[in-house]
This record gives structure tokens, C-alpha cells and sequence, in this order.
């Protein structure tokens, strides 16, 4: 009861001083009442448990944002590579003047047209064959040595083949039969 109603009720005789002090008491109880008790209460972490899970998280935090960065730095490497390779692209030729040159990579026979100029030049080692993206079946493309160097700087798995360098690293079989016949480099299959 508020206490304006309580005075009204206490002068006009309907209630007593008892009453009152009861009512009080019951209304202090309900609210009360609601409350959790002390003992229902959860206890707080050992502050000890508490700063290890936030470290934790924070640990877990810290390793996720350098795996995003990673991806980001690794998208960005391989979109300045794509750059590359489109700039440098030779022109794909047509007609009469296509020869189809054969290479291997990634354990497959792929072919591409070029002209008997990038004929000699991949042979040579003045040009190598690169992949439009780290997927190879988007394509491969002639072009120039030197942006193939600076392709494997920036990413060694990038699809890439040079010829020269190619025929250079397979040593000769002691027992192949056909050890003493040249293969001459512009032999097409």
C-alpha cells in the first residue's frame, strides 16, 4: 500500500496499526521472494580459468586473422601473376602459321599452337609456357623467359614449363639403346 492510501485508511477506522505493519511485511516478503538466494546463485569462474579461456580466444582470434591475411596475401600474388601472364601473352597464331608444339605438365601431353619463331624460341629457352591461373585447364600461353622468372619468384606452384630447362635437368639413362641418336629440338610429333 502506498502510504497516502494507508493514512486515508487509517483515519477513516478501516484498518489498524497490526494490519498495516502485516501487509508491509507480507509485500516486503513477495518482492523478495523472487530473488534467487545467495546459495542458488552460480558461483563466479576461478579467476584463473576465466583469463585462460580469454587467452585461448584470443590465441584462436589472432591465428584466424593471420590465415585470412595468408588467403588475401596468396589472392593477391596470383592476381598480379595473372596480370602478368595476359600482358606478356604472344598472340595465338592461326591458319597455316600454327604448329602445334607438345609439352608435358603435371604428368599430361598438352599442346598449344605456336609459330615456328616461338617454335625456337621455347627451344632455345628465350620463352616458356605458362598457365593462365593455378588451374591448368583455364589454358596455357607462350610467353617471354624473364616474366616466367619472375612468375616462380612469387609463387613456385604457379603451372609453369621452360623447355630448356626441362631437357636440361633429365640426365641420360646409361642403358637407353638410343643413347648415341640426338633428338633434335624442333621435331614435331
Amino acid at each position: 500500500m502506498s502510504d497516502d492510501l494507508r493514512s486515508q485508511l487509517l483515519k477513516t477506522g478501516l484498518v489498524d496499526e497490526k494490519q498495516v505493519r502485516k501487509a508491509k511485511a507480507q509485500k516486503h516478503k513477495a518482492r523478495k521472494g523472487n530473488t534467487p538466494k545467495k546459495k542458488d546463485r552460480k558461483a563466479p569462474a576461478e579467476p584463473g580459468v576465466a583469463e585462460a579461456r580469454r587467452a585461448e580466444q584470443a590465441e584462436r582470434s589472432r591465428q584466424k586473422n593471420r590465415e585470412q591475411q595468408e588467403r588475401a596475401e596468396r589472392r593477391a600474388r596470383h592476381a598480379q601473376i595473372r596480370e602478368l601472364v595476359t600482358t606478356q601473352l604472344a598472340p595465338i597464331p592461326t591458319g597455316d602459321a600454327a604448329l602445334d608444339y607438345h609439352f608435358q605438365q603435371g604428368g599430361q601431353i598438352r599442346h598449344i599452337p605456336v609459330t615456328a619463331d616461338l617454335q625456337k624460341r621455347l627451344a632455345d629457352g628465350r620463352a616458356a609456357i605458362a598457365g593462365l591461373d593455378i588451374r591448368p585447364e583455364k589454358g596455357f600461353r607462350v610467353i617471354p623467359r624473364e616474366t616466367a622468372d619472375r612468375i616462380r619468384e612469387r609463387d613456385p606452384d604457379w603451372p609453369l614449363v621452360i623447355p630448356a630447362e626441362t631437357e636440361a635437368d633429365t640426365a641420360p639413362d646409361p642403358d637407353d639403346p638410343y643413347k648415341d641418336y640426338v633428338i633434335p629440338d624442333d621435331l614435331m610429333w
